[in-house]
């Protein structure tokens, strides 16, 4: 007869919590660059740049107690120029421990920072371990999202809500359960308050789930999820639309700038001046409403685009082909120290030359692959920040936070060039999975 040990062997755990070791080296490595590119850049006596100039404005009304509002002491008036999330970040930092703009860099660092760490989460869930960790690593070395830390903070702070969103959606679609939806939309609310290009998004990421979540859930109950996800956006983000309608007495989603980016978006391209400028000024002066300034902004562009329907073609391309230039916009214009040492320098360019072949191979591997449904999802993505580009502004601000989904698909395909190489030399052939 068979006994059992009494002290059995014991066995490793399988499936125990992953070492924090790597993943601190990582978001250590990515925020030492960021922080020392902040300090060299801003130079002894840091101030905003031109990007920044508002948010910081606001923060530091928010911080006085003048609520969320642009102008001086005297006269300030309440504003939804920025989004509300990075202002009141910074805030909380200047209410303790006053206005130095420093610390709200080394804050904006810090979240931008969280990105290498979390495209390495989203790509080992979707890819694998070692793809998510090699874009990881591509991430906190990449010179766009460095700079981006100060030259960008919404776009850079975006990328990190975005991530977690994408990280949660797919964790979802993976295991659909109710409240995983909820949470879901929760993010996804806070993606949309940290910069108004996030706001469609959820949309397309409903679409994106709705297939592969009714292979494992009822149709009612997949309804029921997608639903949640919908109330999640609305907690988060719908209390600040309807701040937003009381104010201007108009229907605001997120900021009043949705006009102005329209129109200076595409005058540029048809060789007219830019004059939203006073419009803006009249609406800081209290003549008209930032929501009545951004309204006629908006029917400028839409009547300018208009008498121009020929022109739409050529504008597109040549907004994408700016958004997607493999040069910086500025090349060599680096301020501080860092300048001097760089000379022109073009780091963008030696990057993009590296790096954008192996995205484009990595898209076309995962869109023949046996999951290329589950593995699209950072394609979709970047498509979506691409035709907003086309659309509105269509500088390299506008595709920092798609960049991160960009070093995902490097990653992908680099691993299967590796892949192929090793089986080549071994005297081995490559063959794919099912693509049913």
């Amino acid at each position: 007869m068979l006994r059992r040990d009494p002290s059995p062997a014991s066995r490793p755990r399988q499936g125990g919590r992953a070492h924090p070791g790597p993943w601190l080296l990582l978001f250590g490595v990515a925020f030492a660059l960021r922080a020392l590119y902040a300090l060299w850049a801003l130079g002894p006596d840091p101030h905003a740049p031109g990007a920044a100039a508002e948010v910081d404005a606001v923060a530091w009304n928010l911080a006085r107690g003048y609520g969320f509002s642009l102008g001086g002491v005297s006269r300030p008036s309440p504003t939804a120029l920025v989004p509300p999330l990075v202002p009141w970040a910074e805030a909380l930092i200047y209410r303790s421990a006053g206005h130095h703009y420093i610390l709200a860099a080394l804050l904006l660092c810090f979240a931008s920072a969280l990105v290498p760490p979390l495209v390495a989460s989203l790509g080992a869930a979707t890819f694998g371990g070692p793809i998510g960790r090699a874009a990881g690593w591509l991430c906190a070395c990449h010179p766009l999202l460095v700079s981006a830390s100060v030259g960008a903070p919404l776009e850079s702070a975006l990328s990190a809500a975005l991530l977690v969103a994408l990280v949660l959606s797919a964790a979802w679609v993976k295991t659909p359960r109710p409240g995983r939806a909820l949470g879901v939309g929760l993010m996804w609310g806070v993606a949309s308050l940290t910069l108004e290009s996030a706001l469609l998004l959820p949309a397309l990421i409903a679409a994106w789930a709705w297939v592969p979540i009714g292979l494992t859930v009822a149709p009612a109950d997949r309804l029921r999820q997608v639903t949640l996800v919908l109330v999640g956006i609305l907690l988060v983000a719908g209390p600040w639309c309807l701040r937003n309608t009381v104010d201007f007495r108009a229907p605001v989603l997120v900021t009043t700038r949705a006009g102005r980016s329209l129109l200076d978006g595409n005058r540029p391209l048809l060789h007219l001046e830019s004059d939203s400028g006073p419009a803006i000024a009249g609406a800081a002066a209290g003549k008209t409403s930032e929501a009545e300034a951004d309204a006629r902004a908006l029917r400028e562009a839409w009547k300018m685009l208009a008498l121009n329907l020929r022109s739409w073609p050529a504008m597109a391309a040549d907004k994408l082909a700016h958004l997607w230039s493999i040069k910086s916009e500025e090349p060599g214009r680096v301020v501080g120290p860092l300048a001097a040492r760089l000379g022109r320098l073009d780091l963008l360019f030696v990057w993009s030359l590296l790096v954008l072949p192996l995205a484009a191979w990595g898209l076309g591997h995962t869109l023949a692959g046996p999951r290329r449904w589950y593995q699209s999802l950072g394609a979709l993505v970047v498509t979506y920040f691409s035709i907003l580009g086309v659309i509105f502004q269509d500088s390299l601000r506008t595709r920092v936070p798609a960049e991160p989904l960009v070093t995902l698909m490097a990653a992908a395909g680099f691993e299967d060039l590796r892949r192929r190489v090793r089986a080549l030399g071994r005297g081995l052939r490559v063959i794919e999975g099912s693509r049913r």
